[in-house]
């Protein structure tokens, strides 16, 4: 007889998730990669027009169809700024740090978002699912210290350091995001509604379909961040860019689709959908084996080449992952 079999709905969650793992693994390359020939405000600004003129039609039909509640625009907006306005400090992190540093700083975000799947929806920490977190910890923060070790001059080291902290602050908003969105999709949290309420913001009057959520997502990060690349056009951030999207290179075209049709449309869509299938714990988990995944596209794309102490926080954070999921819970 097997014992432990996954309920459908949950290895469907699970399946999702591995799909978006690996398509947003191989996004922290794209962007980087990217960036030599499309400026990171204009670049996104680029990938939320391509992404919302192919989503144009399906939301006006969802959006006839569901009938948004007027009173729920504010929560749909703030889920669009947390989600997609705030990959803008993805794209200006990686001006100054590693694709690897954005993978393993985004594994100290799925640390965060276990800790608040337990603080607002009582999720279960098991016993394996601890180990894994201390073991994939250790993994994180030798990785994170790695710099200090390669000899890089102080510039560098100073980079990495603002590169790092926009980082983080993108995974502390994404957490926003992931605990807000589970809410918004019908999971109760009377803690959540509480801090809502300190801040003035109820919850949503309606569920609305996952995808319904991500189409809107993408029109916000459109509305927001077109006047950031507005700016950079013309200088206000500092020197003039004399990017002209006519003469884009072909191998920045392919990063360019490549954001806005998988790492956008597909992975957001299976996301949003896994959301509702899968505990947060089970979130974060998948977001361990991001850096597992980046490392080969960071070589592929850019040249970067894990070196010992990456290479050993890697296979920590690998046997964390293995450990947690082993027989799910206690």
């Amino acid at each position: 007889m097997r014992k432990n079999k996954l309920p459908d709905n949950l290895l469907k969650g699970y399946v999702f998730l591995l799909i978006t793992t690996i398509l947003w693994s191989a996004g922290g390359p794209v962007i980087k990669y990217t960036l030599s020939y499309i400026p990171p405000f204009t670049f996104l600004f680029l990938r939320f027009l391509i992404v919302c003129i192919i989503l144009l039609p399906y939301t006006i039909y969802e959006v006839q169809k569901v009938k948004v509640d007027p009173r729920d625009y504010l929560n749909l907006f703030l889920l669009g700024v947390f989600s997609q306005s705030a990959i803008a400090l993805i794209f200006v992190a990686l001006k100054y740090t590693t694709v690897i540093d954005d993978a393993t700083i985004g594994v100290l975000g799925s640390i965060l978002s276990v800790a608040a799947g337990s603080y607002f929806y009582n999720e279960k920490i098991s016993k394996n699912l601890k180990i894994g977190l201390v073991l994939s910890s250790i993994g994180t923060l030798i990785i994170v210290i790695e710099p200090l070790f390669t000899g890089l001059g102080k510039t560098e080291i100073t980079g990495r350091i603002f590169g790092n902290i926009l980082l983080l602050l993108y995974n502390f908003f994404w957490v926003v995001f992931i605990v807000w969105s589970k809410m918004d999709m019908g999971e109760e949290s009377k803690l959540l509604k509480k801090t809502l309420s300190f801040v003035h913001i109820k919850p949503m009057r309606k569920n609305y379909p996952p995808t319904l959520i991500t189409a809107i997502s993408m029109f916000v990060g459109l509305f927001t961040i077109a006047p950031l690349s507005v700016f950079e056009m013309t200088g206000i951030f500092g020197e003039i860019n004399n990017f002209n999207i006519m003469e884009i290179d072909p191998k920045g075209i392919f990063g360019l689709f490549y954001m806005a049709i998988f790492s956008s449309i597909v992975a957001y869509a299976l996301y949003q959908k896994a959301i509702s299938m899968v505990r947060v714990s089970d979130l974060a988990f998948f977001h361990y084996l991001s850096p597992v995944f980046t490392i080969p596209f960071a070589y592929l794309l850019l040249k970067e080449i894990p070196t010992p102490l990456v290479i050993i926080g890697s296979v920590f954070i690998a046997i964390g992952i293995y450990i947690a999921e082993k027989n799910g819970s206690d």
